[in-house]
């Protein structure tokens, strides 16, 4: 950076604190001004003196007064051009919503008209709290940006979301906002389905898949780096997306078609991602199968999506095909049975492809051109893949 840019790192009292000593350490390294913010459960956590080490720079508690400077809030909230909090305790977001200024920290966050973004850390069920969910929706109306929370497991045991994000990922967050974003997409609508898709049995079972969701997400967060106004349509996953990126929580197969469909019009690009369950049962049982039955399911073909898309919508369409044997057979029969743009093709198995962190893809596209990216992390692959799909749409 030509000119380093200041962050303010506000400190709450969540067990998540001792992660922001780490989110300091990476902001200097990574070239940015930081100085330090903390409130008086903060403390409880972690001391000051590990901030000032890491930062070399004085470090602000919850009463701070300073003879040179009697504005001291004022003067601080000139001095950033972002103030990150992290971790943000339920508590925290409440004081921010309501505008209150009972220490340091939360007078300078109402002095502040710039950039605020929120790493929110707190156990799952106070996360899905009525209050705090109308809290977090009426602050994102309002501008704020979010970093997480993700779903994982809590200091207190529970699995869910709440956990706030590794300090890499929210570094990672802080870098978008100053940097200026690649057009590579710019102005362009795409629409992604993510996930698996889930098509009931009886009111208990259903016919479904182990696809995390992350491919799908990534690949709409590389498209959404990149200038595009992204719709996800997204199966029922725990993965989530990038704020500012559109999402449309669905169930069946039939309710992601319909989705897209909704949103089809001035579509540019759509890619079918999602790993849909291609049969549904014949008749749906209202009343619980019983363990102690014989039971014969007859099976139907489900909607297909990407030949519904490619067949009825001008829209250049990209296909996942996910396969065990064979890859480059059977993407090259996908590719020209559903008359798609492109077809991305991965290896399946117990142990590789779904439900894991890493992934390789080989693109096939035209009249035999073939495009092999090697295997790494979802998140890279997902950067990697928009630059090729920028090669073929262009």
């Amino acid at each position: 950076m030509s000119k380093k840019i200041k962050i303010l790192l506000g400190v709450t009292g969540g067990i998540a604190a001792y992660k922001s000593a780490e989110i300091a350490r990476l902001l200097i390294k990574k070239n940015y001004l930081v100085k330090v913010v903390m409130t008086r459960t903060a403390e409880d956590f972690i001391t000051p003196l590990t901030f000032e080490t890491l930062t070399n720079e004085k470090v602000y508690p919850y009463n701070a007064v300073e003879k040179d400077s009697p504005m001291l809030h004022i003067d601080l909230a000139r001095w950033a051009d972002i103030i990150l909090i992290a971790p943000t305790t339920a508590e925290f977001l409440s004081k921010i919503l309501h505008g209150r200024a009972d220490d340091m920290l939360s007078t300078i966050c109402l002095a502040y008209d710039k950039k605020l973004v929120l790493a929110p850390s707190m156990n799952k069920n106070m996360w899905a709290n009525k209050a705090t969910q109308e809290n977090y929706k009426i602050l994102k109306k309002r501008g704020i940006f979010f970093s997480g929370p993700e779903y994982g497991s809590q200091a207190c045991g529970d699995i869910g979301s709440g956990r706030m994000k590794e300090p890499v990922d929210i570094i990672e967050d802080i870098e978008l906002l100053t940097k200026k974003k690649s057009k590579l997409f710019k102005d362009k609508k795409i629409i992604i389905t993510a996930g698996p898709t889930i098509e009931y049995i009886d009111p208990v079972r259903y016919l479904s898949n182990r696809s995390s969701g992350m491919m799908g997400c990534e690949i709409a967060n590389a498209f959404h780096n990149n200038g595009a106004k992204v719709i996800l349509v997204k199966g029922p996953c725990n993965y989530m997306q990038k704020e500012g990126i559109e999402s449309i929580d669905v169930v069946s197969a039939k309710e992601m078609l319909s989705a897209v469909e909704d949103n089809i019009l001035d579509c540019d690009i759509f890619i079918s991602v999602a790993a849909v369950s291609d049969f549904i049962a014949k008749n749906l049982n209202n009343d619980k199968i019983k363990s102690n039955q014989d039971i014969n399911l007859d099976l139907i073909k489900n909607v297909d999506i990407l030949q519904t898309i490619s067949e009825n919508y001008d829209v250049f369409t990209i296909g996942f095909a996910a396969e065990t044997s064979e890859l480059k057979n059977n993407a090259l029969k996908k590719l020209k049975n559903k008359k798609i743009s492109v077809v991305a093709a991965n290896k399946v198995s117990f142990t590789e492809g779904i439900d894991n962190n890493n992934n390789s893809i080989t693109l096939f596209w035209g009249e035999g051109m073939e495009k092999i990216l090697n295997l790494k992390n979802k998140k890279d692959l997902a950067v990697e893949f928009v630059e090729e799909i920028s090669n073929i749409y262009n």
